[in-house]
């Protein structure tokens, strides 16, 4: 994506949040970030037997327009629920550079999908 190439920023506050964002998505009733998360077969590249990685589905790709609004959603909530989670502040610092990265993709008209990648 624009201006990050074809990967995106770390963004590790979110990262560790992952499972906390999940729970705070359902019990909120938003879309949760993790509905994004896609992978190619390769990212499994000596995790898997061959033969399992080879029968994994290609990736999903997503509308950017879809991320932001989940993304934007996750925002408002944190906003009017300021002592939600932990690191709150990190948390959200990370959701606005997502949501910038998701802005420059749909300007590129390009697709996206989380993933994470160690």
């Amino acid at each position: 994506m624009p201006p990050y190439g074809t990967l995106g920023s770390d963004h590790l506050a979110v990262n560790r949040a992952r499972d906390q964002l999940e729970r705070l998505a359902a019990d909120a009733g938003l879309t949760s970030l993790l509905a994004f998360e896609s992978y190619e077969p390769e990212d499994f590249e000596g995790l898997l037997d061959e033969d399992i990685q080879a029968q994994q589905p290609p990736a999903k790709w997503f509308a950017p327009a879809d991320g932001l609004a989940a993304v934007g959603a996750l925002l408002a909530h944190l906003d009017a629920h300021p002592d939600a989670l932990p690191q709150q502040a990190a948390l959200r610092n990370d959701l606005v550079g997502l949501a910038d990265e998701l802005t420059a993709a749909e300007r590129a008209g390009v697709r996206f999908r989380f993933a994470v990648i160690t």
